[in-house]
């Protein structure tokens, strides 16, 4: 799914509520309310090596164990806009599968399926976003601000040996990842409310660990208290060994298109 396509047809929908609304009620710029569900299922990839809860675990989520997205299950939005603070909560969960036989020797909560094993594979990616955004500039249209907040990752792996490839074997693991967001983020809003636009960008260092995250979210309201969304979102966690955790390495990358409906008030 791109995201030009996506953009350019909820432009589309905006202009045409305008032309069919003439009458359209300004939104009071001071303060709002907006309330929705989301569907996120961003591509994932990365690895691990090292000791995680105390078992070795070795494994290329992408070149050892094939991980395609499987489903995706909606989540929920809030956001707050007000003339001087801004706040965001959202949610989201995907789940992903790999089959494939493996060209090494792959580790999963010490467990090793040797080169040549059939492993099949599932993940599940949860995730929970808070966003607290303080603004040093605040126009009727536009607005600039500092970002504080923690995104929370959860991800379950489990992996077994496929039927008829030996003796069955299956391992599970489970990595928890808070991570503290700062960033800037800026917004805009137009045609008397029915278009509501913002962008973002968080990075942060921590003795060689780095976390990037960068997004854009565009709302079209046909309607005023009604809309569509469509949002990007990027971001790539990579912890070197000796850095957060002394005995584990890992990095994940996830990235992709959103969408959902909201209720605005």
């Amino acid at each position: 799914m791109r995201v030009l396509p996506i953009v350019l047809l909820l432009s589309g929908t905006a202009a045409f509520a305008q032309l069919g609304s003439p009458n359209y009620a300004p939104v009071d710029s001071g303060r709002t309310w907006t309330l929705g569900v989301q569907s996120y299922g961003p591509s994932l990839s990365g690895h691990f090596n090292g000791v995680q809860d105390g078992q070795p675990i070795q494994v290329d989520l992408d070149g050892d164990l094939g991980l395609g997205k499987d489903k995706t299950t909606p989540g929920f939005f809030l956001d707050y806009q007000g003339p001087r603070f801004a706040f965001q909560v959202s949610s989201g969960k995907a789940e992903y599968r790999g089959d494939r036989v493996v060209n090494r020797s792959v580790t999963v909560d010490g467990t090793t399926y040797t080169a040549g094993t059939r492993v099949l594979s599932k993940v599940k990616l949860a995730s929970v976003d808070g966003i607290w955004t303080i603004k040093f500039v605040s126009l009727p249209d536009a607005w600039l601000g500092f970002d504080l907040g923690v995104q929370a990752w959860t991800l379950d792996l489990d992996a077994a040996s496929a039927p008829g490839s030996g003796t069955p074997i299956a391992a599970s693991t489970r990595v928890t990842a808070p991570i503290p967001q700062i960033g800037l983020s800026g917004g805009s809003r137009g045609f008397n409310g029915a278009v509501e636009s913002k962008v973002y960008v968080h990075y942060l260092g921590y003795k060689k660990a780095k976390y990037t995250l960068f997004g854009a979210d565009l709302r079209v309201f046909p309607v005023r208290w009604f809309g569509l969304r469509a949002f990007y979102e990027g971001g790539s966690f990579d912890v070197p060994q000796g850095s957060v955790k002394d005995d584990l390495e890992f990095k994940l990358d996830r990235k992709g298109v959103g969408l959902g409906a909201v209720v605005r008030f």
